[in-house]
């Protein structure tokens, strides 16, 4: 406060009181508090007036105190608020005979922007931008961006000034140059000429060159402009990532002082409400120059590490696939590669692609394990086993390259069409066609693998203890669903809180058909296989919901219910209850893969029906337990499948002769009286757990016969594992069963004290993951003590399945703000769960940079 309204607030309550005055009593208002402690501090010192602060909630008690408690005292009432209406006003009455203390244009100017003018450093920048507070607009909009600054600094001044002319967000250059940035990729000009016109430019270019060093003479023109900048910035932020190994063409556009550029466009990549700004001012600097000429010849190690722009996931995706598709293949260092793109700003906008690319590496690691271990197994128990503990790895990774292919735009499907013919190749050939032959040789007489294993006596073995310890199950079928979608359906269950358990398998019967699975998954003594292929429980109809639910209630127990999947998510949660109140054996028949693949139009979306159906269960899973408080249930199927994208192909079609007796014929088998003995097909006899006299034929290995109708790719009925083992999830729901834990991340560098604005710190995975232990994300970053990120900030994932300690080492970089650090005080490095924000660990650095 000037020495002048302070002389004047002692001169008036030392003047004479007027005729009819009883006391003195001055008034201010002012929102910002701006004067009031030296306010008090004066009635403090000259003790010649009481200070009453009066804000909206405290009229009353102001007004008792002026006229019951301090009648005989002089007064200031030092409103902390916008001056009221008049209708707004209790104390007006007051007020029409004080004084209001007027305060000069000047004085009014820092009372209204909350600067104390004592403040010298501060009231110096004020002074050089008259223009800019000549506006009523202008200085509210300062005020209120201006006390967003947890500094009182001049350079908080200066930004805040520079937001308010270009409307960001914040008081900060960051904030400043994103508005310019993005209004100069819109090809407009607004807010820099409100910078030139009520601003100082020469000013912005002086803190500029400051900042990041662009100047006349770092420019590449000579000449400043926004756009230079711009290109200056990026393409400074491209090398730092390239670590120095940038093309001559690039050099001359180097600024000097990389690291505050570095840390700049880190935070702005990171600013979720910025993110779509980035990408436009990006792809525009990426369009001014040529990416392909610029970088041609790069290999996949360099592509891989820039964010800048997207130009490089595009060439080191497109990389990947030429090396894939031709054979040049390292699995273990492509993984690598992929999994660094993983935590880059780009990632999001290429995720399908980025999966496809890795389903197909998998795909690739799995068949050389295929490769390596198939051919030392001699016994069918050996491959099933093997199939069961390893090989599902093989048809997952084909659907889920599948199931991201199928997303992709047509531009990337034409690119990857190549990998996704080589891929087809692999699965088909290398795999397929290997692992039938030798199916075929070794499986005979129709065998079973387990008698506890078999799907007849999933009532027995599964449902009927819970029976019989009268306990509720809810037991879920889902027509279709293979072992290894069964498997991933596991393992996404397991990872939350409320589910535990155990996957197994169970064997079907032959052929592996809806009715003969369903049947068989009933509590019966006999299933009988019509020659129409119905199937008989105890001589009664299976088809239908009624019909299960009578052979329920009358083999199993009598408070027992079948009822739809869909039926159920459209009831409401007091329908749900009332319809499972007091049941002890719940059914749910669950349709979405044998829906959509058992019809030609539509058999090219089963592995995309496959992904939905695991999300389906998942979802209806947690509402029972939620809803229903279920705490018991046995998931399985009817019957796995058998698809390829690629047409089946004459040679893999197997004529069937006209005049064969067969009661049934199907593209994987045939139900005959007799045995059908040709050299393209097996004929077993059907397994005497179906009470019927006759054989069942299929065709060698992966082929179909010749039928038609229907669909050929997807198929079903025959002998292979795919379509014969199911998967057996055993879950229960656990109150208090903690969620999987994550790994553990440790910093191990040993260093705590930084002497360099550039540092390196090491990260040690504790543990692999594995079905016990999942992946950890964390967001590293530097802070000040007062919670302010003075660095650029890395996402580090931890999902390392090597059981070697020194495979699971990370090395991340990290580029510190150009601060005023000072040794004595405390910093902090930042270890913040991505997943759960309140888990930070904080370890204390010391920062000495001379």
């Amino acid at each position: 406060m000037s020495k002048d309204i302070e002389q004047r607030i002692k001169s008036y309550f030392q003047s004479p009181l007027k005729e009819g005055e009883q006391r003195k009593i001055l008034y201010l208002f002012d929102e910002e508090q701006t004067y009031l402690e030296t306010i008090n501090e004066l009635s403090r010192k000259t003790e010649l007036f009481k200070v009453l602060e009066v804000y909206p909630t405290n009229y009353f008690y102001v007004q008792y105190q002026i006229e019951r408690k301090l009648t005989d005292d002089h007064l200031f009432l030092y409103y902390s608020m916008q001056e009221p209406s008049i209708q707004e006003n209790p104390l007006l009455d007051v007020l029409l005979y004080s004084k209001e203390l007027k305060v000069d244009q000047e004085s009014q100017l820092y009372l209204t922007i909350g600067i104390n003018p004592d403040e010298t450093e501060l009231k110096e920048v004020v002074e050089t931008y008259p223009v800019f507070f000549r506006s009523k607009e202008r200085i509210q909009r300062f005020k209120r961006i201006f006390h967003l600054s947890p500094f009182r600094t001049k350079e908080a001044v200066e930004y805040s000034i520079l937001a308010a002319l270009v409307r960001a967000a914040s008081p900060d250059w960051m904030a400043v140059l994103i508005e310019l940035f993005e209004e100069e990729t819109d090809s407009k000009e607004t807010k820099w000429d409100a910078v030139v016109k009520f601003g100082n430019a020469e000013r912005f270019w002086e803190l500029v060159e400051n900042l990041v060093g662009y100047s006349q003479e770092t420019s590449v023109s000579g000449q400043r402009s926004i756009k230079e900048l711009m290109h200056q910035v990026f393409l400074t932020h491209l090398d730092i990532e390239l670590e120095g190994d940038s093309p001559s063409a690039v050099k001359k556009y180097l600024l000097p002082k990389a690291n505050p550029i570095m840390v700049f466009l880190n935070q702005w990549m990171n600013a979720r409400d910025k993110e779509e700004s980035y990408v436009k001012v990006a792809n525009a600097i990426q369009d001014d120059f040529t990416m392909d000429k610029l970088f041609e010849g790069t290999p996949s190690t360099v592509l891989a590490q820039p964010e800048t722009f997207q130009w490089f996931d595009q060439a080191f995706i497109h990389q990947m696939i030429a090396s894939v598709s031709s054979g040049v293949i390292d699995t273990e260092r492509q993984a690598h590669l992929l999994s660094k793109r993983r935590n880059t700003f780009w990632y999001p906008r290429f995720r399908d692609m980025y999966h496809f690319l890795h389903w197909a590496i998998r795909l690739v690691h799995y068949m050389e394990q295929f490769t390596e271990s198939f051919t030392r197994l001699t016994q069918a128990e050996e491959v099933w086993d093997h199939y069961y503990q390893h090989m599902y790895h093989v048809d997952q990774a084909y659907r889920k390259l599948y199931t991201y292919y199928d997303q992709l735009d047509n531009e990337w499907k034409e690119a990857a069409s190549e990998l996704q013919s080589q891929m087809e190749r692999v699965y088909t050939h290398q795999f397929l066609s290997v692992f039938s032959e030798k199916w075929d040789r070794l499986y005979t007489n129709n065998q079973s693998f387990s008698n506890q294993k078999l799907q007849s006596t999933f009532f027995s073995t599964e449902v009927q203890p819970f029976v019989e310890n009268d306990r509720r199950v809810f037991v879920i079928i889902s027509d279709g669903l293979r072992y290894e979608a069964g498997k991933e359906l596991f393992l996404n269950l397991t990872k939350e809180k409320r589910f535990n358990g155990e996957i197994d398998w169970i064997q079907t019967e032959l052929p592996s058909i809806t009715a003969v699975g369903m049947a068989s998954l009933l509590p019966h003594k006999k299933v009988q296989l019509m020659e129409n292929g119905e199937a008989l429980v105890d001589g009664r109809l299976t088809s239908g919901i009624a019909n299960r639910e009578a052979i329920l209630k009358e083999n199993g127990h009598p408070d027992s219910i079948a009822v739809q999947a869909d039926q159920l998510n459209q009831m409401n949660q007091a329908e749900l209850r009332n319809l499972v109140a007091g049941k002890k054996v719940v059914y749910i028949y669950h349709n979405r893969v044998d829906a959509i693949g058992d019809h030609r139009p539509t058999e090219h979306g089963v592995f995309q029906a496959t992904e939905e159906s695991i999300d389906q269960i998942k979802r209806l899973m947690s509402r029972l337990t939620v809803e229903v408080s279920a705490s018991q249930f046995l998931v399985t199927a009817d019957h796995g499948y058998l698809y390829t994208r690629s047409s089946v192909q004459p040679t893999e079609k197997v004529v069937v002769e006209k005049d064969i007796d067969a009661w049934i014929k199907n593209k994987r088998f045939i139900l005959s009286e007799k045995s059908v003995e040709e050299y393209s097909s097996l004929s077993f006899q059907l397994s005497e757990r179906l009470e019927t006299e006759g054989y069942v034929t299929v065709p060698r290995g992966m082929n179909r016969f010749a039928l038609q109708g229907g669909g050929y790719q997807y198929v079903h009925g025959g002998h292979l594992p795919q379509e014969m083992m199911v998967p057996l999830l055993r879950i229960k729901t656990e109150r208090g069963r903690n969620e999987i834990p994550e790994v553990g991340v440790a910093l191990v560098s040993q260093t705590r004290t930084i002497t360099n604005s550039v540092v390196w710190l090491n990260f040690l995975q504790l543990e692999p993951i594995s079905e016990a232990k999942k992946e950890k994300r964390l967001n590293l970053y530097f802070e000040d003590s007062k919670g302010r990120k003075i660095s650029n900030e890395v996402t580090l994932i931890a999902d390392s399945e090597n059981g070697s300690s020194e495979d699971r080492v990370f090395n991340e970089k990290f580029v510190l703000l150009s601060n005023n650090y000072q040794v004595s005080q405390t910093y902090y490095f930042v270890m913040e769960n991505a997943n759960d924000k309140t888990e930070i660990t904080k370890e204390i650095f010391k920062i000495d940079i001379v």
